[in-house]
């Protein structure tokens, strides 16, 4: 079925930090920033910052199932949200795809975090980009994204096939920093005679 990511899913902006994120250590807060979001289509939280806001006004806080979208900068892509702190908000260069309720039986999150990121999409976002330096993208045109829809076992296939593929990626290029270590230490002891 094709459709439109609107059609499946709501999308905010991230929250509206005022001027730079200020770390706090021991901060009630943690933050995805585009720095912790891997092409990969996941979020690496060995050094997300904490911080604490101000106000009393609760942010939308980021869920299990959310998908983040990178809007600005030279590569447009998402990530899943998968077992962050529950007080954790992402900064605003990303927005936050959340699914409609009507569509939780109907599409995997981790489906729409892995279909943003393939080629087709990627043209997309390539093609209705604004500016020349900066580039991003706007709300609408994410919104207006266009979406296949297979069946939900189809879905779950993709996205085992993905995770396969991300696993083979990481043992790959811990072989090579592995095979890396050992030449550089085999230099050292050479060298050094």
């Amino acid at each position: 079925m094709n459709t439109m990511l609107c059609d499946i899913a709501d999308i905010r902006p991230g929250h509206p930090f005022r001027g730079t994120i200020a770390p706090v250590k021991d901060g009630e807060i943690h933050v995805v920033q585009v720095r912790d979001a891997d092409l990969t289509g996941e979020i690496v939280q060995d050094e997300m910052i904490t911080t604490n806001l101000p106000g009393k006004k609760q942010p939308d806080w980021l869920q299990d199932g959310d998908v983040l979208f990178v809007t600005k900068g030279a590569k447009n892509f998402s990530a899943l949200v998968e077992n962050l702190p529950t007080t954790t908000v992402c900064s605003p260069h990303f927005f936050l795809v959340r699914l409609k309720p009507k569509m939780r039986n109907k599409v995997l999150p981790a489906f729409i975090c892995w279909q943003l990121n393939q080629l087709p999409a990627q043209r997309y976002f390539q093609a209705t980009a604004e500016g020349s330096l900066y580039v991003s993208i706007r709300r609408q045109v994410l919104e207006n994204t266009p979406f296949v829809l297979p069946t939900m076992e189809k879905q779950r296939q993709l996205v085992a096939l993905h995770r396969c593929a991300v696993k083979e990626q990481k043992v790959l290029q811990q072989l090579i920093d592995n095979r890396q270590q050992q030449l550089d230490a085999i230099a050292i002891d050479l060298l050094s005679q």
